[in-house]
């Protein structure tokens, strides 16, 4: 938290002033505000193979003798990434490498008022454990006997990331594929069972042969479940086999959609294949 005394513009003497509930310093010489902001503080999240969480037990102020996470303040012109990369290694001799953004929380404290933690998730990259600066110890402890944690930040981040981890490793399904208003051109009853598709709609669409695809009419409201055969590139051919013909009829309009089953991380981020096509099922 950097607090003035001068101006940096014209070097006269700040006054103490709150303004929108802010507490900042005001130049009665040149109007200049300078607020006190919160320290910015980079935290670092690191689970061993058996998901273990890597802690250190504080040598100075705030909470020494306490166990906490890995975490120092930003010095000037570093990166917050930069940050805890480094601080991980002072504090317990672990290499780290920045995987993700694990979030962004406040601590208030007596010593340096609201400190600003920025948070990431580090998988390890090498070096050896060993309490380091600042710290008298430093070791993984297993999830369910964490030590007291006296900052509510840092239980904050651990909640967090165990939430987020857990999430990880749960599937979801979700859509990978859409094509919009397709024409039924033919239905043929006398046949195992599937939908036939131009195969360049389907290569479009990001869909193969055999793959699992629902079937929407728009016309009458008509839904179900089959697998997709390819139809000669460019003839436009929708077909209809086996008992889906009952569900249809030419010249109708239906809507095919495939899923997928990807994970938690992956979902938040993934973006379908969705392709709209004309009357006479040509691409748009």
């Amino acid at each position: 938290m950097k607090k003035f005394t001068y101006c940096p513009a014209c070097q006269s003497k700040l006054t103490p002033r709150i303004e929108d509930n802010n507490h900042l310093m005001f130049c009665r010489e040149c109007g200049g505000k300078y607020y006190s902001n919160p320290l910015p503080s980079a935290v670092a999240f690191v689970r061993n193979d058996r998901g273990d969480i890597l802690l250190v037990k504080r040598g100075v102020e705030p909470g020494i003798g306490k166990w906490a996470l890995p975490s120092g303040f930003i010095e000037e012109n570093e990166l917050p990434e930069q940050a805890v990369v480094r601080e991980l290694l002072e504090e317990t001799g672990v290499q780290g490498r920045v995987e993700r953004l694990a979030g962004v929380y406040t601590e208030p404290t007596k010593r340096y008022g609201n400190v600003l933690l920025i948070a990431y998730v580090l998988t390890i990259a090498g070096g050896r454990l060993h309490a380091g600066s600042d710290c008298r110890d430093a070791k993984f402890y297993p999830v369910d006997r964490l030590p007291d944690i006296p900052f509510a930040g840092h239980r904050a981040i651990i909640r967090d990331g165990l939430n987020r981890t857990q999430a990880k490793d749960v599937r979801i399904e979700i859509m990978k594929s859409k094509i919009a208003e397709l024409t039924i051109t033919k239905t043929i009853l006398h046949y195992n069972g599937s939908i036939g598709v131009d195969s360049r709609i389907m290569a479009a669409a990001n869909l193969i042969a055999g793959e699992k695809v629902h079937v929407l009419n728009y016309d009458n409201g008509e839904r179900f479940i089959t697998y997709a055969i390819t139809e000669k590139a460019g003839s436009g051919k929708v077909v209809l086999y086996g008992p889906a013909a009952h569900k249809g009829k030419k010249g109708q309009l239906i809507c095919v959609l495939s899923y997928a089953q990807v994970g938690f991380d992956q979902a938040l981020n993934y973006a379908p294949t969705i392709i709209t096509l004309d009357k006479k099922n040509k691409l748009n």
